[in-house]
């Protein structure tokens, strides 16, 4: 009994003593992806263009989606892939595209053969001040410049409410 004891005695100081940080970070909350899709979509209505937006929380999961009457229905996939590209990956989807695309570095091996990776204008990543990266927006159904821009407005939008 003496030896159990004390067992479990050693065994207490012993798991105590570890030192078990979690290592937590942001998230993007529904409110504030809320907030971005909507800045996005005024912005869209003002300049009459047609969309669908996709907000996804890194690594990937679908926090938000819009779509706006009239909008292309391909263009519905197109800002999903759009948006899980930049929520996977730190980069614009135009980034992306232009690494791909560009012989002059050795990024561009293979990124145009990643399945499911978006190389056209529109996907935005959500990175914070200190290079979280909380996830990601895409949009399509405009021009690439177009889809980009109202994905930017979002994304300053959500980073203002977020560093508020």
């Amino acid at each position: 009994m003496k030896k159990i004891l004390f067992f479990l005695f050693i065994s207490f100081f012993y798991v105590s003593s570890i030192d078990a940080a979690i290592t937590t970070k942001p998230v993007l909350n529904l409110e504030t992806a809320k907030l971005m899709a909507q800045t996005c979509l005024d912005l869209a209505v003002k300049e009459k263009w047609k969309i669908n937006i996709a907000i996804y929380e890194s690594p990937g999961s679908l926090k938000y989606y819009a779509s706006m009457d009239g909008a292309y229905p391909a263009s519905e996939l197109i800002s999903h892939i759009k948006g899980k590209t930049s929520a996977g990956l730190p980069f614009t989807t135009r980034a992306l595209s232009e690494m791909a695309f560009n012989n002059n570095n050795n990024v561009s091996e293979g990124i145009a053969t990643i399945p499911d990776i978006a190389l056209i204008p529109g996907g935005v990543p959500i990175l914070l001040n200190d290079g979280t990266h909380l996830g990601g927006i895409g949009v399509s159904g405009s021009s690439g410049k177009n889809d980009e821009t109202c994905a930017q407005t979002a994304v300053d939008k959500g980073l203002q409410i977020i560093h508020e």
